[in-house]
């Protein structure tokens, strides 16, 4: 449920205040940087960081932040903590603008959280009604995994369990209860005709990744993605290089070119969002190659503690600029329709430009820096398109 995660391209923002779109473009690149870092954690490191990242980019018109909404909701269900899934799947639906596949899921959240009996917020009633909901809407909009896991709800709310389950529907079973380790053993117990299942395959290679396993999970995916190139197979394949290359960084080769296969895949399969996710983590992670995000990092912060200094001289500012008006007073009283002295003019432009200098907290040596990142940015962003072109062509698309 915590895939569909649409993520903006990273722009660098050469810092001048002063400009309104500079501004913005330096926004958006502190956006992009914090949605990609926050949904890279999991459990309450994830939960804090989109909470902050919530609190930090309120603006619900956002589509990224209409997807924080969305992956606190799957994580807090994924965390055990009912309740909280269930107000935030209700606020991010109320939020609107979801995919089918997003909105399909919340109400799987809804569902599944109030179906377990054990959470202070079991209700039979309502996990069956939502349940009831998300088969209607998975039918109508041909969304067969979501269909399968509502019946499923609805059976296990309905009455006792099947005594007898089809291995494809036990291993799901466990998955479903994030035992990961009972999925991994009873696929290891099955024979070579139901491990060679497309779904309990998949079911296996899942529960690997999701126990950390990732070497077992890596062969596993590529197993899977030899038979059937599907984008969700190649983001897997690098989701799984991303974290491989936590120690390795060298893998953030394998990382990016898997990510730009399952962009290309995504596209062809009709699916935009996710292929912008795909092509956003392969800039991200080419990005993090060459050490850019933490450079970024660095000249924001440096930044904003320049920011922070210049509300600090607001006084000297308005001080300044009454002698600014002054000066341009008197330069039209004693000089009136001839051009004032060279040095008049350089006075009030000195005037100006310590104006300025207060006002941005910027100084000269941050608008180079700046630059030169923005160089540095662009080559990358060069070298991205170029690796795009390599792919396309190799895959023959």
């Amino acid at each position: 449920m915590k895939k569909l995660m649409p993520v903006i391209l990273i722009t660098l923002l050469i810092a001048i205040p002063c400009f309104s779109k500079q501004a913005d473009t330096e926004r958006e690149l502190a956006r992009t940087q914090e949605f990609i870092s926050a949904t890279q954690k999991s459990g309450a490191a994830k939960i804090s960081a989109l909470n902050a990242y919530i609190k930090k980019f309120p603006e619900t018109t956002s589509r990224w932040t209409r997807l924080a909404y969305y992956h606190l909701a799957v994580e807090y269900f994924q965390t055990r903590k009912y309740s909280q899934a269930v107000e935030y799947a209700n606020k991010t639906l109320k939020l609107g603008s979801l995919s089918e596949g997003e909105e399909g899921r919340l109400y799987l959240v809804i569902a599944n959280s109030y179906g377990v009996k054990s959470a202070s917020i079991f209700d039979k009633d309502k996990a069956l009604q939502m349940a009831n909901k998300a088969i209607s809407f998975a039918q109508d909009n041909k969304l067969n995994d979501v269909l399968a896991e509502a019946q499923k709800l609805k059976r296990q709310l309905s009455g006792p369990p099947p005594k007898k389950i089809s291995p494809e529907q036990q291993i799901k079973m466990h998955y479903s209860d994030m035992d990961y380790s009972a999925a991994i053993s009873y696929y290891q117990k099955l024979g070579a005709a139901d491990k060679s299942n497309p779904e309990i395959h998949k079911t296996y290679a899942n529960a690997l990744f999701k126990a950390n396993r990732f070497d077992s999970a890596l062969k596993e995916f590529k197993a899977l993605y030899g038979k059937d190139k599907k984008g969700s197979f190649a983001f897997k394949i690098g989701e799984i290089y991303a974290n491989k290359a936590k120690r390795s960084k060298i893998l953030l080769d394998s990382a990016v070119n898997y990510y730009l296969e399952s962009h290309l895949f995504y596209k062809k399969e009709g699916s935009s969002t996710n292929a912008k996710v795909a092509l956003s983590k392969a800039e991200y992670y080419l990005f993090e190659k060459y050490g850019f995000n933490a450079k970024i990092k660095k000249y924001n912060e440096k930044l904003k503690k320049q920011q922070s200094s210049s509300d600090k001289n607001k006084a000297a500012i308005l001080k300044l600029k009454r002698e600014l008006r002054a000066h341009n007073r008197r330069l039209r009283r004693e000089y009136q329709d001839i051009d004032p002295p060279d040095f008049e003019i350089q006075k009030t432009k000195d005037l100006e430009k310590k104006i300025a200098a207060l006002e941005s907290g910027v100084p000269a040596e941050a608008t180079d820096e700046g630059a030169k990142l923005e160089e540095e940015r662009k080559r990358i962003k060069k070298e991205l398109n170029d690796l795009l072109a390599k792919v396309k062509k190799r895959l023959g698309m």
